[in-house]
């Protein structure tokens, strides 16, 4: 369990997340909804270690995470950033292969264990006949899984992934949605930030609703995912409606 104990986020001098405190399990996905700049990111961010808590403080099965190593915050939480790009050409096994680094000593070469995982991450994602590819030949939605897979690789129990489905087209959407419900399914805990809502109510266990850096509603999905709630997250009226089983969010 992750949990959040008053929590506060400043970026610069502005509080960008206000007194958070909450629960989230593995074997979940919680979706992190709300307007632009209602604080989705910078709390995704604290989540994952990467900024520290201006107040409160972020627990990982009881134990303060900003006590635990860097290389120990790695090997439990996966980081899924909006955009993430390579910063040289590499091919699509080597993007994976880094997803291991939390697990070998420095230079070290890959193990039988690290050659099966990223095997089996490459295979989760449906993209093993793409291994030898270099990244910037991909298609979005290719990128997209090989990213993911470098995740998956690191065999972590969290998956935080801010904003996965950006620029990627409806199929590929689906796509990543898939990934994202069976790591939780595999029992990871899965945190993702969404704007597009429908796609929250189709994966999510949980929603988590921002509004100015505090927390509008938390809870399973049928209770949190309403007109009411939505109206007051994001000012405008919306329906949700009930087509075979699923909910769609229609602004008006």
């Amino acid at each position: 369990m992750i949990r959040l104990d008053h929590l506060c986020v400043d970026l610069g001098k502005r509080r960008v997340v206000e007194g958070l405190s909450l629960g989230l399990q593995r074997g979940r996905v919680t979706a992190v909804i709300g307007a632009n700049g209602a604080g989705k990111t910078s709390l995704l961010r604290a989540l994952a270690g990467l900024v520290a808590p201006a107040a409160g403080k972020v627990l990982i099965d009881d134990t303060p995470l900003a006590i635990l190593s860097l290389a120990e915050r790695a090997r439990r939480i996966g980081y899924l950033p909006q955009n993430g790009q390579p910063a040289w050409a590499m091919t699509v096994r080597e993007l994976v292969e880094l997803g291991r680094l939390p697990h070998r000593s420095r230079f070290a070469a890959l193990s039988p264990a690290d050659h099966a995982a990223v095997d089996q991450a490459l295979a989760n994602a449906d993209i093993a006949h793409l291994a030898a590819r270099t990244v910037d030949t991909l298609s979005g939605g290719e990128r997209a899984r090989a990213k993911f897979a470098r995740v998956l690789a690191g065999e972590t129990d969290w998956i935080f992934a801010d904003e996965p489905l950006a620029s990627l087209d409806p199929p590929h959407q689906r796509d990543v949605l898939r990934l994202l419900r069976d790591a939780a399914d595999k029992g990871k805990g899965v945190v993702v930030v969404l704007h597009q809502l429908s796609a929250a109510a189709r994966v999510a266990d949980d929603v988590l609703v921002l509004r100015d850096g505090k927390c509008l509603a938390f809870g399973p999905r049928e209770e949190v995912l309403t007109p009411a709630t939505l109206e007051a997250a994001f000012g405008m009226e919306m329906d949700v409606i009930a087509h075979e089983g699923r909910k769609l969010i229609v602004p008006r």
